[in-house]
């Protein structure tokens, strides 16, 4: 495993004002206003385990209490392909959670992530990397983890998705405010219209700190730095992981190609877990 999960040397690829002069203090600035020491400090404790194993320690040593609710449901699946979809609570935790939950119950379970827990080694064998932002080759980085995470559903394994591409946010809905995923994107959708298999709504609960949400005004990229800032404040913390019946493909095919009202209706069943 690395000696760092995200190392200077690493951060000076990113660009070359980091290699020049005043690259060192630009780094230990950037270090200090992500926090970004917190995902190291974390990953150090437990890089000497992978896959669930290492999601397992990761959360124990954040004294994390997770609590299952109808996980058997999982136990009828273990033979063949299917599909776990998940609101996105975190953006981190949730994701460490999911794979240490259904991947320690069936094999050769994986996610769809962020190309940023890329840098996660320990957890690579668990993970189809894709890339949200909007360039050709990005997309091209996005559409080559959708090819592959058809092919493993082809081959007979497990897949878990967060449809919605990104952290749950704050809205203000119906006279109140409400913390809810946005609308579930149609890159994922497809993939469950086209391969027709069996999809087990995964609800996990929970919230990140009210500074999160509200750095929203300062837009995505700054809100995506305050995630690792999150991380230890969710020690000792309980999660709630609850899994609905299994929508079969007979009801997906119901909605032929209405995406959108796929969509609608799988967030619907995932939230009715909460």
């Amino acid at each position: 495993m690395k000696d760092a999960l995200i190392s200077r040397d690493e951060l000076r690829e990113l660009h070359p004002v980091l290699q020049g002069k005043y690259g060192d203090r630009l780094i230990d600035f950037g270090i200090k206003i992500s926090a970004l020491h917190v995902p190291n400090e974390i990953y150090n404790r437990s890089k000497h385990l992978t896959g669930p194993a290492f999601c397992k320690d990761v959360l124990d040593k954040l004294e994390i209490k997770r609590t299952l609710r109808n996980e058997q449901i999982l136990d009828n699946f273990k033979n063949g392909p299917f599909i776990t979809v998940s609101n996105h609570a975190y953006g981190h935790i949730d994701g460490i959670a999911a794979i240490e939950t259904v991947g320690s119950r069936v094999d050769n379970y994986k996610m769809m992530v962020n190309i940023i827990l890329s840098f996660v080694d320990t957890m690579s064998e668990n993970f189809i990397t894709v890339n949200p932002m909007k360039n050709e080759e990005k997309n091209r980085y996005t559409f080559a983890g959708i090819r592959e995470s058809i092919a493993h559903l082809r081959a007979g394994h497990p897949m878990g998705f967060f449809p919605a591409g990104a952290v749950s946010n704050l809205y203000f809905r119906k006279g109140r405010f409400e913390i809810e995923d946005r609308e579930w994107q149609p890159a994922v959708l497809k993939i469950i219209q086209k391969l027709q298999v069996p999809v087990i709504p995964m609800h996990i609960s929970g919230q990140n700190s009210p500074s999160f949400y509200l750095s929203k005004v300062f837009g995505w990229r700054f809100r995506n730095l305050r995630l690792c800032h999150e991380l230890y404040n969710k020690k000792g913390k309980e999660m709630i992981i609850s899994f609905g019946n299994p929508v079969m493909p007979k009801e997906i095919k119901q909605f032929g190609d209405n995406i959108a009202q796929l969509g609608e209706f799988l967030k619907a069943r995932t939230y009715a877990l909460k």
